[in-house]
């Protein structure tokens, strides 16, 4: 063992969902729409949020199922 933390000592492709998950820091940024231009790549923030995203707590309120009720949900892998 290094002594580091793994997303250190870590290659992106090494790490697990769990380590993965925990490196969420609560921003809710992946809770956002975003528009992405064909033509040039530019990707837009709206400041449309998904509807289970709680906006106080900055959590989803359907996390345990985020991914079947909006498939396009984002999941860190």
């Amino acid at each position: 063992m290094s002594g580091q933390p793994f997303w250190k000592s870590k290659q992106l492709h090494e790490m697990t969902r769990d380590e993965w998950e925990s490196l969420c820091d609560g921003c809710a940024r992946c809770c956002q729409l975003c528009l992405e231009d064909e033509d040039t790549g530019e990707v837009v923030e709206t400041g449309v949020v998904c509807r289970y995203l709680d906006r106080e707590t900055a959590r989803c309120g359907e996390y345990a199922q985020r991914t079947t009720l909006v498939p396009t949900c984002m999941t860190l892998t």
